[in-house]
C-alpha cells in the first residue's frame, strides 16, 4: 500500500504538472523566473530570513498599451514657462506587440528666447518592503527622437533612494551608459548599451559609478520609498528658430528579482526548482514503465522459446545472452546514445534492448522445470500443439514472474535515466530529475540543497515505490513467502 501510495502520488504529480506551476522547464520562459540561485519562499519566515525579498514589478504598464498609463508617472520640469507638450501615443512602440508609447515635446515659437539648459523627468515612486537588497535589477527604457538638430537632448535613466541618503544611480543612452546629447532625428530606437543590469560586468560598473560594488546592494539599503524615471534634457540655445523636438518614450520599466523564489527557489538561471522537479517525474515514469516493459517483453519471449525448445536452440539463445550479460552496461549505453542521439524515445528502447538479458534467464529456468510436469506431458499426449502448449499451460505459470519483475525493473530504469542524465547523456528538449543533478555538478551549485536534494529523494522514494510493490507481488503470487495465519 505504501508502494502505491507513493506511485499514485507522482503519476498525480506528473499528470497535473501544468496545473501544478504556470512555469516551462525548459525553453523560453523557465529562465530569470527570480534572482539565480535563490532559496525557496517559505524561508524568509525562518529565523534568518528577514532580510530575504522577493520579486516586484513596480511598473504596471511599461509599454504603455493603455492611455491611462501616462497617470502613472510624475512629471516635474526646470523651467516655469510652458514649453513642454506630454502626450500619449497610440500605435507607436519599439516592438509590433507595443501598442503605444508617450511623446515629450519642447516647443518654442521664433521670436521666444532660448531657455539654456532646461529638463523634464518623468518618475515613479514605489515603495520596497524588504529589510535586504534584491538578488539584481534591471532597468528597460527605449526612447526614439525627432527634430534634435536645432534642440539636442540627452537622456538619463536614473534609481533613486528617497530617504537616508538619498543615494541616486544614472545611466546613459550611449556605450557604457555614457552620457551624451542626441543631435539629430534617429531612425530606430535607442536603448542603453548595455542593458541597464545591477550585474553587468565589474569593468562597466568600475568605470561608470567608479565602484565594482553590486549595484543592487548599493542602493537598496533597507525598506523605503524609492523612485525610478528618465529625465530629459533639452539644450535649447537657437536663435531666432522655430524650434520643435519630440521624444518618444517606450518600455519604462524596471524589476527587481528576489533573493527567494516559490516552494523550492530557483536554480543558477533564475529557473523554478519545482516546476522542473514536477516535468521530472513525467520522465521518470514515462522512461522507467516503457523501458521495463520493452525489455520484459523481450526477455519474456527469449526465455519461452529458449526454455522449451530447448537443444541447440536453447545453447545458441543462451550462449547470444551470456555475451550481452558480460557488456558493461552505462559504457555501453553511453556510446549508444552518443552514437543514435540523445532523445528520450531513443533512451527508452536502448535501456530495454538492453535490460532484457537477466530476466530471460530466469524464464528459461523456470521454463526447464514446467516443461517436465505432467500435464504438459498430457496436452502433448492428446495432440496439443506447441503454440497452445506454450500459450495456455507454460505463459500463465510464469506470469507471476513477469509481474514481480515489471515492477523490479521499473527502478532499475529510472536509476539508469538518471545516471545518463547526470553524465550529460540528457533530451536537451524536456527535464529530468537526473538533468537537475546534471545541472548542479555543471555549475558546482552543491550548496544550493533545495536544488540537490528534492530530485536525490523522488528517485529514490520512487524506485523504492516499485520494490514495495515488487516484493508485495511477489509474496501474493508465490505460495513459499506466504505467511501461514
Amino acid at each position: 500500500m505504501l508502494g502505491i501510495g507513493i506511485i499514485i502520488f507522482f503519476a498525480i504529480m506528473a499528470i497535473g504538472a501544468p496545473l501544478l506551476t504556470p512555469f516551462q522547464p525548459t525553453g523560453p520562459g523557465s529562465e530569470w523566473l527570480s534572482g539565480r540561485t535563490v532559496v525557496p519562499a517559505w524561508m524568509k519566515y525562518l529565523p534568518g530570513g528577514e532580510n530575504l525579498s522577493e520579486n516586484m514589478n513596480p511598473i504596471k504598464d511599461p509599454y504603455f498599451n493603455e492611455p491611462s498609463s501616462l497617470r502613472e508617472w510624475t512629471t516635474t520640469t526646470s523651467s516655469t514657462e510652458k514649453r513642454f507638450f506630454i502626450q500619449y501615443v497610440a500605435g507607436m512602440g519599439k516592438s509590433v506587440t507595443d501598442l503605444g508609447s508617450i511623446s515629450v515635446t519642447y516647443y518654442r515659437e521664433k521670436e521666444e528666447a532660448p531657455l539654456g539648459t532646461i529638463n523634464i523627468t518623468l518618475s515613479k515612486q514605489f515603495y520596497y518592503p524588504y529589510k535586504g537588497p534584491p538578488a539584481k535589477f534591471d532597468c528597460d527604457v527605449a526612447v526614439l527622437v525627432e527634430g534634435a538638430e536645432n534642440i539636442p537632448v540627452k537622456v538619463v535613466v536614473f534609481l533613486r533612494q528617497d530617504f537616508g541618503e538619498n543615494k541616486t544611480l544614472e545611466w546613459g543612452l550611449e556605450r557604457n551608459w555614457a552620457f551624451g546629447f542626441f543631435t539629430k532625428t534617429l531612425t530606430s530606437w535607442a536603448t542603453p548599451r548595455p542593458p541597464i543590469s545591477s550585474t553587468a560586468s565589474e569593468s562597466i560598473r568600475a568605470q561608470h559609478f567608479g565602484t565594482q560594488e553590486d549595484l543592487a546592494k548599493l542602493i537598496f539599503t533597507g525598506s523605503g520609498n524609492y523612485s525610478f524615471g528618465v529625465t530629459l534634457i533639452f539644450s535649447d540655445s537657437a536663435i531666432n528658430t522655430k524650434v520643435e523636438t519630440t521624444v518618444y518614450i517606450d518600455d519604462l520599466n524596471i524589476v527587481l528579482w528576489g533573493t527567494c523564489f516559490g516552494l523550492l527557489g530557483t536554480d543558477n538561471w533564475g529557473g523554478d526548482v519545482f516546476t522542473k522537479l514536477v516535468y521530472g517525474a513525467r520522465v521518470s515514469l514515462y522512461v522507467g514503465l516503457l523501458s521495463a516493459f520493452l525489455s520484459i517483453v523481450i526477455g519474456l519471449a527469449f526465455g519461452l522459446v529458449a526454455g522449451y525448445a530447448g537443444g541447440g536452440v536453447d545453447e545458441l539463445m543462451m550462449r547470444f545472452t551470456d555475451i550481452l550479460l558480460v557488456l558493461p552496461g552505462l559504457p555501453l549505453l553511453m556510446i549508444l546514445m552518443t552514437v543514435f542521439g540523445s532523445t528520450i524515445n531513443n533512451l527508452i528502447i536502448v535501456i530495454g534492448l538492453l535490460g532484457w538479458m537477466g530476466f530471460a534467464r530466469v524464464i528459461r529456468a523456470q521454463v526447464l522445470s514446467l516443461k517436465e510436469r505432467a500435464y504438459i506431458e498430457a496436452a502433448k499426449a492428446i495432440g496439443a500443439s506447441e503454440l497452445h502448449i506454450l500459450t495456455r499451460h507454460v505463459l500463465p505459470n510464469v506470469m507471476g514472474l513477469v509481474y514481480v519483475s515489471l515492477a523490479l525493473e521499473v527502478p532499475a530504469a529510472i536509476v539508469l535515466e538518471a545516471s545518463l542524465s547526470w553524465l550529460g547523456f540528457y533530451d536537451p528538449n524536456i527535464m529530468s530529475w537526473g538533468r537537475m543533478l546534471y545541472d548542479v555538478q555543471a555549475t558546482g551549485s552543491y550548496t544550493a540543497w533545495w536544488w540537490v536534494v528534492p530530485p536525490g529523494i523522488c528517485i529514490a522514494l520512487l524506485s523504492l515505490s516499485f520494490i514495495l510493490l515488487g516484493y508485495a507481488i511477489d509474496e501474493i503470487l508465490n505460495p513459499k513467502l506466504r505467511i501461514r495465519r
